[in-house]
């Protein structure tokens, strides 16, 4: 597993290193850098599974041109991103040779190699662009993603597995029972209050689904509020998960209530803090103070979540990263300028502070 990251040149970064948790959060300004360390894992995903293509280019990330991805202020010559974990390292460097991106891996082959190919399913990535209200899903036929980078098999893999066995160690209460539809109808409804049913139509490519909604009825995902659509990827891929593998989730707050935010956030800790790893970004206060509330009730320990807010140095123009410091209680020890504290300012605003 990955337990460090260090990006050198790429983007806004000049040289910055992040110790990679059980629960990663990643939150700060706008264009501070926060995806930019999502696509460095990505861009090592892709050149690790997809050796021989477009270095910078894929399914997974598209970075551009080679002067797209470089640090331009820093007028970096060649970036690189690092990977390490308990017992090795990994690290790729990019760069350009006769108007041509070249990636260099070294070493070609070990465990984080094993790790990070997508072949081996042991991380999964959901993008903040994923679908949501769908009349039919699509079955998967793709070998390597059993989710989809847009959660767009997440209601086929439902129910092609739904009987199967949750691991006994990511079962919150057991009476509710193992199979994957029982834990994932019992999350749906502690975190949005519904339930998912699902149907294989038969001899097509397509897959049907409904929501629990009120009195008791089960209706079409577009005749319910859109927020369901969107976290079922992020229950099936964290259910189905085994200790150590990664699964990267931006925007996981997208159409949820506040409240729903933070019972995610505590389903999210949860799991965390069984063994899957998490590396999320987000801008809602709500899964922030849902971490937050999460140490304070003993849901995850403060030594397994790193949080790290960026911002933009004034001077360099680079990205900054202070990483969140929390007591026992979950409470901010070392507090940042722009660390959602906006609801404060409003407020001072109000009231003529």
């Amino acid at each position: 597993m990955i337990t460090n990251l260090t990006i050198n040149g790429l983007k806004s970064f000049d040289e910055t290193s992040l110790e990679l948790n059980n629960f990663t959060l990643l939150v700060g300004m706008n264009s501070a850098g926060k995806s930019t360390v999502i696509q460095a894992l990505l861009l090592a995903i892709q050149n690790i599974t997809d050796d021989g293509r477009s270095p910078l280019n894929g399914r997974l990330v598209s970075l551009g041109e080679f002067s797209d991805a470089r640090n331009f202020i820093k007028n970096a010559k060649s970036f690189s991103i690092k990977l390490s974990s308990q017992f090795e390292d990994l690290s790729l460097n990019f760069f350009e040779d006769d108007g041509i991106v070249q990636c260099e891996i070294n070493p070609n082959q070990n465990e984080l190699t094993r790790y990070l190919n997508q072949k081996n399913k042991k991380i999964h990535y959901i993008s903040s662009k994923r679908i949501g209200s769908q009349d039919l899903y699509g079955k998967n036929f793709e070998k390597n993603n059993d989710f989809g980078i847009l959660g767009e098999y997440a209601i086929d893999f439902y129910e092609s597995n739904k009987q199967k066995m949750v691991e006994e160690y990511l079962i919150k209460d057991k009476n509710v029972g193992y199979t994957l539809a029982l834990q994932l109808n019992y999350w749906l409804k502690h975190i949005v209050n519904s339930e998912l049913i699902t149907e294989d139509i038969k001899d097509t490519d397509k897959v049907k689904a409904k929501f629990l909604s009120v009195n008791n009825r089960y209706v079409r995902p577009k005749n319910i509020g859109s927020g369901l659509s969107y976290i079922v990827a992020i229950l099936v891929s964290a259910l189905t998960s085994k200790k150590d593998d990664l699964i990267i989730i931006e925007n996981p707050e997208i159409h949820l209530h506040p409240r729903a935010q933070s019972k995610l956030t505590e389903f999210l800790t949860f799991i965390s803090d069984k063994g899957i790893r998490f590396i999320i970004e987000t801008h809602s206060d709500h899964i922030f103070n849902g971490v937050r509330k999460s140490i304070y009730n003993k849901n995850i320990s403060k030594e397994k979540v790193s949080t790290y807010f960026f911002s933009i140095d004034d001077k360099e123009m680079v990205t900054n990263s202070v990483r969140i410091e929390f007591n026992n209680n979950g409470n901010v020890i070392n507090h940042q300028d722009g660390l959602f504290d906006q609801f404060d300012d409003d407020l001072d605003e109000l009231l003529g502070l």
